[in-house]
């Protein structure tokens, strides 16, 4: 996991556990994303009843900064975590960050129909498949591309603010979007390969990854709805 230590952008040493094999940490990374995605369904269940969108309508604040506070919660309890190479603890902040921002990722689907949804996750399973190799193959590439990318986002999410208040169309700003965590996709996992294979490494690197799927396919299911009205 670790043939690229010398341009290897994070310390492993600061991150030292109890190793597992490679096989199992591949495994324990898949199956998180796997869950995430079970916990996104569910709250798409849950936010499609109508007591739930009363609810909503009338507590949409509160409900949207406790998902927001429970996710940065969650991550910065897997940091933490990695840091200490604590289980327990990576596992925690694990279940908060999955059970918030999964389900505040369901409500960006609860308009969506069963064919936009199948469409969009098709493309985002194609798009993670092809990156995460290109994360693997080309590692010095995407070594170098990180701080290009949070900037060119960064950017994006000004223009779309900017776009948003003058009631432009961003469907442009979605393509962008689509291809930058297209790329953030190859970037962590790259960063997958260069930290050692420990359960509370592959949880963060887990969450990571599961943060970009979920924002190619909210991103591509907006194209679509937009597409179709």
């Amino acid at each position: 996991m670790n043939e690229f230590d010398g341009i290897s952008p994070i310390q492993n040493s600061a991150m030292e556990g109890k190793p597992i094999s490679i096989r199992l940490y591949n495994f324990i990374i898949a199956a998180l994303i796997f869950i995430g995605f079970c916990v996104m369904g569910a709250g798409c269940y849950i936010t499609r009843d109508i007591h739930f969108l009363m609810y909503l309508s009338s507590h949409a604040f509160s409900v949207m900064g406790i998902t927001f506070l429970g996710t940065i919660g969650g991550l910065i309890l897997m940091s933490v975590a990695q840091s200490r190479q604590s289980v327990p603890m990576s596992l925690g902040g694990f279940i908060l960050f999955i059970t918030t921002f999964g389900f505040i990722s369901s409500i960006g689907v609860m308009a969506a129909d069963l064919p936009a949804i199948n469409t969009a996750f098709t493309a985002t399973a194609a798009i993670t498949v092809i990156f995460g190799a290109l994360g693997v193959l080309f590692p010095r590439f995407f070594a170098k591309i990180s701080g290009v990318l949070c900037g060119a986002l960064l950017a994006v999410v000004l223009v779309e603010i900017v776009l948003m208040v003058m009631g432009i169309d961003q469907t442009a700003t979605d393509y962008v979007i689509v291809a930058l965590f297209a790329c953030f996709i190859g970037w962590d996992t790259y960063c997958a390969t260069q930290v050692p294979p420990t359960v509370p490494n592959a949880v963060l690197m887990a969450s990571n990854l599961f943060v970009d799927i979920m924002n190619v396919f909210l991103r591509i299911l907006s194209i679509i709805n937009r597409s179709n009205n």
